[in-house]
């Protein structure tokens, strides 16, 4: 997934080198007097080594970790055992009030700072864009969820309800039913219509379009708890109750179940004596019936046990977004994406030509990226002995184990971006027109960071999955778990030469030969 606006600048001298027509030339023109949000790098370094060598060094971290992972893992089949520390009610009751008020605020502050001040001030998109759509998923990765306190959806939801009991109504839904083949889909759809908005439409950081789609996914939110019931629409449909959910499990901060009545009817069949991040008992649970606990990293996954088509789908959209994100600042992108919209132009002609082909270029590598992990499970499956689950449940299952992968990538894309919104903060808030602050973080750091993330994500994906494999696979786990560590090893490399491609230079001869000697 796009987790925030990358550079309009860099992405609009790229399309520059296009097949140009009249039309086009006003699309990108319009791109460029957009607000730039870019990332707060430095100059390009020069590399002391080759950057192959590197890839290939990441490779091999990643490739030997499945190794060590047949010697460590030894467990797959038993509830999961990990240390824990309950946090005491008081001061997580005082921090899930904070987290509310902050929740209002910080929403619908953005919403009325777009209509209010409107013109060019960035608040608007630094509150969605930067602090939203960037800042939570990465929150979620480094500390835990804060979704369930902070969400001003389900805070706004609980204050209608309330208020219609006041006046005598006895729900606030319509009680609809909703369709469990719906599954997870709706979010699946609102999550690739909200990285289509920030990578593709443009305008998408001018205040007002932020405005409206910040009104808009407001009122279908609302609109849906009305509909189905908050507990059926926050499960399956609101994007950022599903994705920060998802992403949540990484983080060492858990919610865990304290009320046996909780876990009473969930579709998810939780235990009530160990539900931990339960998405159902989590959207209807309140604040005092789970208690928030710390946990080491990545422990939350292991909690993982169903999982289907729309969840793969869902996680490897976020994953796959994120990747186009960075692929369209390389130059074999930009020759690709020349070469579609040269093509697509022929038919549809100007500025709907651009829209299309940045809508293809999205969809297919999505839909690239599904249809080989698809594959690598199925290949699973089929060297699997004994009973083998669905390929639906097996898929589900194993995209769990993405999620490192994705929160590593997300830090190293965007983890400069947030550290830019922050710093803009007191220039905004003496002036909402501010322009962003002149910041360069050390471009050497942001590479080292970026290949620390990215592998330390493989690495523990790589157990993740073989844990999954001694579930579903135990009398031969290591040769189940092949072909998707293959794909992990290959993306390895290639998210890293992603990241590298703006920030990295070759080394000279001149630096090699310093190396060599030194």
């Amino acid at each position: 997934m796009a987790f925030g606006p990358v550079s309009r600048a860099l992405r609009s001298a790229a399309r520059g080198r296009a097949v140009i027509s009249v039309f086009a030339a006003a699309a990108l023109t319009g791109l460029v007097s957009q607000p730039v949000l870019g990332h707060a790098v430095g100059k390009p370094f020069q590399s002391p080594i080759p950057l192959w060598m590197q890839l290939a060094g990441a490779g091999i971290a990643v490739a030997a970790s499945f190794v060590v992972s047949g010697a460590i893992v030894t467990g797959g089949t038993d509830e999961p055992r990990y240390p824990h520390l309950a946090i005491p009610l008081l001061p997580s009751l005082v921090i899930h009030w904070l987290l509310g008020a902050t929740g209002l605020l910080w929403w619908y502050g953005a919403i009325v700072a777009a209509f209010l001040i409107g013109g060019e001030t960035p608040v608007p998109a630094i509150g969605l864009w930067i602090f939203v759509w960037v800042g939570l998923p990465i929150a979620s990765v480094l500390l835990g969820n804060p979704w369930p306190s902070l969400s001003p959806f389900r805070t706004s939801f609980t204050l209608l309800e309330r208020f219609a009991r006041f006046v005598g109504f006895d729900r606030l839904d319509l009680g609809l039913v909703y369709p469990p083949r719906a599954a997870r889909w709706p979010a699946v759809l609102l999550l690739f219509a909200g990285i289509w908005s920030e990578l593709v439409l443009p305008g998408a950081t001018e205040a007002g379009s932020v405005g409206a789609l910040m009104v808009g996914y407001t009122l279908v939110t609302l609109v849906g708890m009305a509909c189905f019931g908050r507990v059926a629409w926050l499960r399956n449909a609101e994007l950022f109750e599903v994705l920060l959910g998802w992403l949540g499990r990484i983080g060492p901060l858990g919610r865990r179940a304290v009320e046996a009545n909780v876990c009473a009817g969930c579709l998810e069949r939780c235990h009530p004596d160990h539900c931990v991040d339960c998405p159902e008992c989590a959207a209807a649970a309140d604040s005092t019936e789970r208690r928030p606990e710390l946990r080491p990293w990545f422990a939350g996954l292991t909690e993982v046990r169903r999982g289907g088509w729309s969840d793969a789908a869902f996680i490897v959209l976020a994953l796959a977004g994120v990747s186009y994100d960075g692929l369209r600042q390389t130059g074999l992108w930009q020759e690709i994406e020349n070469r579609l919209l040269s093509v697509v132009q022929a038919s549809l002609g100007g500025f709907k030509a651009f829209l299309a082909a940045g809508t293809l270029g999205l969809l297919g590598t999505w839909l690239l990226f599904l249809v080989v992990f698809v594959v690598g499970a199925a290949i699973t499956r089929r060297l699997s002995e004994g009973a083998r689950p669905g390929l639906g449940s097996l898929v589900g299952a194993y995209a769990a184990a993405l999620l490192p992968i994705a929160g590593g990538y997300m830090i190293a894309h965007y983890l400069t971006l947030v550290i830019q919104g922050v710093a803009w903060i007191p220039d905004l808030a003496r002036d909402p027109l501010a322009p962003a602050p002149a910041l360069e973080i050390p471009t050497s750091l942001v590479w080292y960071l970026s290949v620390a993330a990215i592998v330390l994500g493989h690495i523990a994906a790589i157990f993740l999955s073989h844990r999954i494999a001694r579930r579903d696979a135990p009398q031969r786990p290591l040769r189940a778990g092949v072909p998707l560590a293959s794909l992990m090893v290959a993306y390895t490399v290639l998210s890293l030469w992603i990241i590298a491609q703006p920030i990295v230079e070759e080394p000279t001869a001149v630096l090699m030969d310093a190396v060599i000697v030194g």
